[in-house]
């Protein structure tokens, strides 16, 4: 079994766990509160962290079913997100809640372990594919998730983000905040296809047959 296999089976198996354990303690403190199980899902599916690992764990589960059939830009998106989501989190979220018991555990898997196990399956995975204009590719699912996000909470008035919250911010400062954003993932998505780049070339490099 090859590393990439085997870090996308721990990766599965704890992302997996970590996405059920985080909507079970939801359900059980929101519950409590009189919230239906449909106003929870609803919440839960709310966060870019939520959504961006499930979309890492089902390209890991596809990995897994289907080894022979690589997607390059697909796991490159993935890598962005979560990579993304880490970043983001521990620059401006982590310091704004102090997470305990089981909590800490799905924290610690959302924002720390998925994106380092993502990552280092990424940088395993065969390189080359990629070109510089699928940059735009690669971030499309983040970009989305900005009207998305404003969507929802245009109609139940609450917002995962302080950054993406227009109650507290003038429609300048959330343009401004958007589009810092979208720039940041973006330059995470050139950093990742020179990273593809040099990969593939030192690939080639070290298969090329010696000189006599």
């Amino acid at each position: 079994m090859n590393a990439a296999r085997l870090i996308a089976i721990v990766g599965a198996v704890t992302g997996v766990a970590a996405l059920i354990l985080q909507f079970g303690l939801m359900y059980t403190s929101m519950t409590a509160q009189g919230v239906s199980g449909g106003a929870v899902a609803w919440r839960y599916l709310g966060y870019f962290t939520i959504l961006t690992n499930i979309f890492v764990a089902a390209i890991w589960i596809r990995a897994l079913l289907r080894p022979g059939m690589p997607m390059p830009r697909l796991e490159a998106a993935g890598a962005v997100s979560i990579v993304m989501v880490g970043i983001i989190y521990h620059a401006l979220l982590a310091s704004r809640w102090n997470p305990q018991g089981l909590e800490w555990v799905a924290d610690f898997t959302h924002h720390t372990l998925v994106p380092i196990l993502f990552a280092l399956y990424w940088l395993l995975r065969p390189h080359g594919q990629l070109k510089w204009i699928d940059a735009f590719a690669l971030v499309i699912s983040p970009l989305a998730y900005c009207p998305y996000a404003l969507t929802r909470g245009a109609f139940d008035g609450w917002y995962a983000y302080f950054f993406l919250d227009p109650r507290h911010m003038s429609v300048t400062q959330l343009a401004t905040s958007i589009a810092g954003l979208s720039a940041v993932f973006l330059v995470c998505a050139l950093l990742l296809i020179a990273v593809d780049k040099v990969l593939a070339k030192r690939a080639t490099a070290l298969s090329a047959p010696s000189a006599a």
